[in-house]
């Protein structure tokens, strides 16, 4: 079947005439009038040619090259492929095409004629020559052909043309067949047999060593070769490109009594019992393709092998595998000193058959190849050279060697930077390998397409199907987006053509290869199936994401959290395509079901980039949904200070959702009371949600549970901190009933920071461990670090210098490729463990990078983070009593107090500002500023060391009860008194 685009691609070109359907529909009518109106069948997505298979040339051709009938096949060529056509554009790729079939056909017909001493086909393969001038394989067997004629001037005449036009054209020296066939013929020696399709078949060790070294691998070099001294058949698999030759090359090197087999030239089963006679026992060479019938042959190869000992190395099996394994058991059973070693895309399937997959190069080994390689064509290439870029390359290309060495040849024309780059058309960038390697490993190209070429029709289509996963995907999406059957998709697992990757309590997955994955998707597009499986692809992930977000505010959380992990990269490929299509519907249902899964994990870049395309599309979409991605994009406009815009898009979800029929999702419960309180000023929504009315259900307790924390940010804010710590407590409770993981661990910090200003370490300790320990379990990118630096910081401050030194490790680990949020507490946690831990230059190492990182940031925390910024440079400037750096620093502090002030943050000033009054000697300030610092924060700082030992000076100097006085003259200080006692510009 060809769809209308490819014909008019095919009949014009960039040259596309007007109504170009028209023209096509034109075009079928004359070629049914000449072929009969049955000729040509019309299917929804294009035009299908429904002819008897002997009428078309070339599937003749095909037909008679798989018959084993090479002669006969080429026999059938008058000329140039489609000559007549040369004025259309399809026709010099399709005339390539079938010219390098012919050439390969004659060659087989060549390779029979020398095996059975009959003349050569010298008239084609000078056709060939003509044609393809520098094709080595063709001259080398012309001129073989004409030595066996006893025409040796004539051979080496062809053989000096061919090595002159290559070193003209291409400036390259022969390949080994060239220099092979040259060097026999001028010893005149005879054909060697491997021109019968066997690489070696010799009496005693495999001689012939790898013209490379080979890299990695030693794992399972040991275990093959382990196999081999107990398993009679050993087979290795894997996809095309794996390095399964090799590997089996490497592993009977040394042995006595190999025999190597190469089967990938065979084109039909015929050939096979006389191609391993030959190899076994040369001086029994016979004709390939007309004995496997003939029970005198078997027995032959039966009576070769006889009782000694031998290993057969049967190499590339999987075109002829039924055949293979047929004649393997045979041997197998009545040879019982024999031992094979097959590589094949696919299991023999055989009793007694001991399996080794070669999967992927680990990535050091990847890298370690890439190397190897890459100095063969620039000298001066090193390990170091683009680590980043190689480490990219190789992982884009599976760890699958051949592709790596493919990518590494073309370093003669790109950096590996620019190969990473181009990998998205890396068919089209790894076309070029070794000249003398097998057509099939010649390009990146051929080598999927010799696995794709043995699928049978139902395994191709769901192969191209299967290209629309990313990631990978179960048996149930597999059969809901592609139609899979279980039969057809473990065939294309035994193929090597998807690998089934297993995880503990976690559905199979079947995923493939990227280039595997990327010749599926261009045949999927050549179908003309796309159109109809990515929208498929899509709903199954929608009503995945949707039933999932029922589940992520429940008990349940931790398992569709699991699920929506791992079908992450599915979720991602399903908004691309929706939102690629203007699809608003999908894309906005997609992105409010997967929204709270993005901030639980921590993806607020990955959130806020989806969010606002959702938002942007004006095709219809469900209200809830768009009510839903407008109230979280309006969170994250608030997050990154952009006031004005988050109220617009707070302001339009309420009014969506006073359109909707209650009761409401849970999301959407909490935005009529967030709303009311950021454009109105209005607490009494929350209030109302808030109280001890509110019904028992699941849903109803987590949205208490959300504004209860809520409401004790804002009793934090206003420093009454008994109201805080009720609220937090009835939170953690609410949480804790309906099984949210991620609300606990919201509330445990709040209660971990609750005791540590209560001076209660272990409690701290505790409740951060706790919290760490959930954000594990949810993958919380995001909390996970804050809650490492917050217990490094708890940890600090009791003296436990080792603990917090091994939690700050771990969270910088953790965001060592990312930038600090916005807003978080972690740049000035790291500073506060670097002072206590005595580590002063490392303090002001931590000041220098966090002023660089937030120069000129203008968020919803740049205030707050200003006024910490600022005290950690007091804090560090007063640990070496350098009174006039902590004043100008405690003056910024004061320059960042917003109209709005919020009551911690005026007390960490006051408490910084308290040390500096101690260094000028002015304790009675001192005390009053720790009165200050203890309205505004609800309580004194008992947990920071700092706090307490100026408390202490405090007492000292003014006596217990002149500083319990002067404390409570300070706490008694309206608002503006006591920031007027804070430093002030001079």
């Amino acid at each position: 079947m060809v769809t209308v685009p490819t014909l008019v691609d095919d009949l014009w070109g960039t040259a596309v005439p007007d109504r170009a359907d028209n023209a096509v529909q034109a075009l079928v009518s004359r070629l049914r009038r000449v072929l009969g109106s049955g000729a040509i069948h019309t299917d929804p997505a294009g035009y299908r040619l429904a002819l008897p298979t002997d009428s078309v040339d070339a599937a003749l051709f095909d037909r008679l090259v798989a018959e084993a009938r090479p002669a006969e096949a080429a026999a059938l060529w008058r000329g140039p492929a489609l000559a007549d056509l040369a004025e259309l554009p399809f026709v010099a790729s399709a005339s390539a095409r079938l010219s390098d079939r012919r050439a390969l056909a004659v060659e087989q017909a060549a390779r029979l004629a020398l095996m059975s001493a009959e003349p050569g086909p010298i008239d084609h393969l000078t056709s060939v020559l003509a044609d393809q001038p520098l094709r080595e394989p063709t001259a080398a067997l012309l001129a073989r052909c004409l030595h066996a004629q006893d025409r040796r001037a004539d051979a080496l005449a062809v053989l000096d043309r061919t090595r002159k036009a290559l070193s003209d054209q291409l400036g390259v020296d022969p390949g080994a067949d060239l220099a092979a066939a040259h060097l026999d013929i001028l010893r005149a020696a005879p054909p060697p047999a491997r021109e019968s399709g066997t690489s070696a078949h010799r009496v005693g060790c495999l001689s012939r060593p790898g013209l490379s070294r080979f890299v990695g691998r030693d794992g399972d070099l040991r275990r093959v070769q382990d196999m081999l001294t107990t398993a009679r058949l050993v087979t290795l698999t894997g996809p095309g490109g794996a390095g399964k030759t090799r590997l089996a090359t490497e592993a009977v090197a040394g042995r006595d009594g190999v025999r190597v087999v190469e089967l990938a030239p065979l084109t039909a089963a015929s050939e096979l019992t006389s191609v391993l006679l030959a190899s076994v026992d040369s001086s029994r060479m016979v004709l390939r393709g007309h004995v496997e019938d003939n029970p005198s042959t078997t027995q032959r190869l039966l009576d070769a092998v006889g009782g000694r000992p031998l290993l057969l190395v049967l190499d590339n099996c999987e075109h002829l595998i039924a055949a293979v394994a047929a004649l393997t058991e045979t041997l197998l059973t009545h040879a019982p000193r024999l031992r094979v070693l097959a590589t094949s895309r696919e299991p023999l399937g055989i009793a007694g058959e001991w399996l080794h997959p070669v999967d992927a190069l680990a990535p050091d080994d990847a890298g370690a190849l890439f190397a190897e390689r890459a100095r063969a064509v620039r000298p001066d290439f090193t390990p170091a050279t683009a680590p980043e870029a190689v480490a990219e390359i190789c992982r884009r290309l599976d760890g699958q060697p051949l592709a790596i060495e493919l990518a590494a040849a073309r370093l003669r024309m790109f950096s590996p930077a620019e190969i990473a780059a181009r990998l998205d058309d890396r068919f089209r960038l790894l076309s070029a390998g070794s000249r003398t390697a097998p057509d099939r490993h010649q390009t990146l190209r051929a080598v999927v397409a010799w696995s794709w070429d043995l699928l049978t029709e139902p395994e191709r289509v769901l192969a191209r199907r299967l290209a629309v996963f990313a990631g990978g995907a179960t048996l149930d999406a597999a059969t809901d987006v592609c139609g899979a059957e279980e039969n057809t998709l473990a065939a294309l697992v035994d193929k090597s053509l998807v690998q089934a990757v297993t995880q503990d309590d976690a559905p199979t997955r079947y995923r493939m290869l990227e280039t595997i994955k990327a010749y599926a998707a261009e045949r999927l597009d050549e179908a003309g199936e796309r159109h109809a499986t990515a929208p498929r692809h899509g709903r199954y992930f929608l009503a995945l994401a949707e039933e999932a977000d029922q589940h992520l505010r429940t008990a349940d959380q931790l398992r569709w959290m699991g699920r929506l992990r791992a079908e992450s990269d599915n979720l991602t490929e399903a908004l691309r395509d929706a939102s690629s299509r203007g699809d608003a519907a999908t894309t906005v249902r997609l992105t409010a079901a997967l929204s709270w899964y993005w901030l639980v994990r921590g993806l607020f870049t990955e959130a806020t980039g989806w969010l606002t395309t959702a938002c942007a599309l004006t095709g219809p979409a469900p209200d809830a949904a768009r009510a839903t991605s407008l109230s979280l994009l309006a969170g994250t406009e608030f997050r990154l200070g952009n006031w004005a815009e988050g109220r617009l898009k707070i302001g339009e979800a309420r009014a969506l959702i006073g359109q909707l029929p209650l009761p409401h999702p849970p999301l959407l419960r909490l935005v009529i009371p967030l709303a009311a309180l950021l454009l109105d000023g209005d607490e009494k929504p929350i209030l109302e949600l808030t109280g001890p009315d509110v019904e028992d259900a699941v849903e109803s307790r987590w949205v208490r549970g959300f504004l209860l924390h809520m409401r004790a940010h804002l009793a934090e804010r206003a420093g009454d901190v008994t109201t805080q710590r009720e609220l937090v407590r009835a939170a953690h409770d609410d949480f804790g009933a309906v099984g949210d993981r991620f609300g606990r661990g919201m509330t445990l910090c709040s209660l971990g920071e609750l005791e540590e200003l209560a001076g209660r370490g272990c409690a701290a300790a505790d409740a951060y461990a706790e919290a760490v320990a959930l954000a594990r379990e949810l993958g919380n990118d995001d909390d996970l670090p804050e809650f490492l630096l917050l217990a490094a910081r708890a940890a600090a401050r009791r003296g436990d210098l080792a603990s917090a030194r091994a939690q700050l490790d771990e969270a910088t680990r953790l965001t060592a490729d990312r930038a600090t949020d916005v807003g978080r507490p972690s740049p000035l946690a790291r500073i506060e463990i670097a002072r206590l831990a005595g580590d002063l230059p490392g303090a002001r190492t931590a000041l220098r990078a966090t002023d660089a990182e937030f120069a000129g940031r203008r968020d919803a925390g740049a205030a707050e983070r200003a006024i910490g910024l600022a005290c950690a440079h007091a804090a560090v400037a007063l640990d070496t009593d350098d009174a006039e750096t902590a004043d100008a620093a405690l003056r910024r502090a004061v320059e960042a107090i917003s109209d709005d002030p919020d009551g911690p943050a005026i007390a960490l000033i006051a408490e910084h500002a308290a040390r500096w009054a101690l260094l000028r000697n002015d304790p009675v300030r001192a005390a009053e500023l720790l009165g200050v610092a203890i309205t505004r924060r609800g309580t004194l700082d008992r947990g920071n060391p700092d706090v307490m030992a100026t408390f202490t000076a405090v007492t000292r100097a003014l006596g217990h009860a002149g500083a319990e006085a002067t404390i409570q003259r300070g706490r008694a200080l309206s608002p503006q008194a006591g920031l007027g006692l804070l430093p002030a510009q001079p």
